[in-house]
C-alpha cells in the first residue's frame, strides 16, 4: 500500500512539474532547400490582439531569423520566405500533491499513519506557432511550436525575456540539418 501511495504522489508531482515546463517542437519539409532563403516578410497569421505582446513576438522572431543570416524586407521586394505566427491560449489544471507518512512499525497494517493533500489550480497555457512559408510556392517549409504556462503577473521586462527565450528555443535547430 505504501508503494502505491508513493507512486501516486510521484505521478501527481511530475504532472504538476510538467505543466509549467516549456515544450518546443518543430517540423519541416525535407525537400526544401533552406540555403536559398535569405529574405522574408511578415504576413498575417492568428495574431495577438494585444499590441504589446504582438510586437514582442515579432521582435523575438526577427532577432532569431537575423541571427540565422536572414534579412527582413518589405512585401514588394520579393522576399524568399513569408513568416506568420499563430497564438492561442488555453486553460489547464495544475495539480500539486504531497503526502506524509508517520512511519510506525510492523508493516503497513500496524501503527502507520498516512496523510496526503492535493491542490488543483487553473493555469493559463499559451501556444505560439511560427510558420515559414516558401514565397514562390506558398508551401509551409518549416513550423515551430512552443507552449508554456503564461505568467499573467509578469512585468514587461520578464515578458520580453520569456518571449526571447521561447523564440531562441524555437529556432535552435533552424535551419534543419539534412
Amino acid at each position: 500500500m505504501r508503494i502505491a501511495t508513493m507512486l501516486t504522489t510521484l505521478g501527481l508531482a511530475l504532472m504538476s512539474a510538467g505543466a509549467s515546463a516549456q515544450n518546443v517542437t518543430w517540423d519541416y519539409d525535407k525537400e526544401a532547400d533552406f540555403t536559398r532563403y535569405r529574405t522574408y516578410t511578415w504576413v498575417p497569421g492568428t495574431n495577438l490582439g494585444d499590441e504589446f505582446n504582438h510586437k514582442r513576438v515579432m521582435a523575438a522572431v526577427d532577432a532569431q531569423l537575423a541571427a540565422k543570416g536572414m534579412r527582413r524586407v518589405e512585401a514588394n521586394e520579393n522576399p524568399d520566405m513569408l513568416v506568420a505566427y499563430h497564438a492561442s491560449f488555453d486553460r489547464d489544471l495544475q495539480i500539486n500533491a504531497s503526502s506524509f507518512d508517520t512511519g510506525g512499525w510492523g508493516g503497513y497494517r500496524f501503527g502507520s499513519n498516512r496523510t496526503g493533500s492535493a491542490r488543483v489550480q487553473e493555469i493559463l497555457v499559451g501556444t505560439l506557432i511560427v510558420d515559414l512559408v516558401d514565397a514562390g510556392t506558398r508551401d509551409v517549409v518549416w513550423r515551430g511550436i512552443a507552449n508554456k504556462e503564461v505568467d499573467v503577473k509578469a512585468d514587461p521586462e520578464k515578458r520580453d525575456r520569456n518571449m526571447n527565450q521561447a523564440a531562441e528555443k524555437l529556432f535552435r535547430k533552424y535551419p534543419p540539418a539534412k
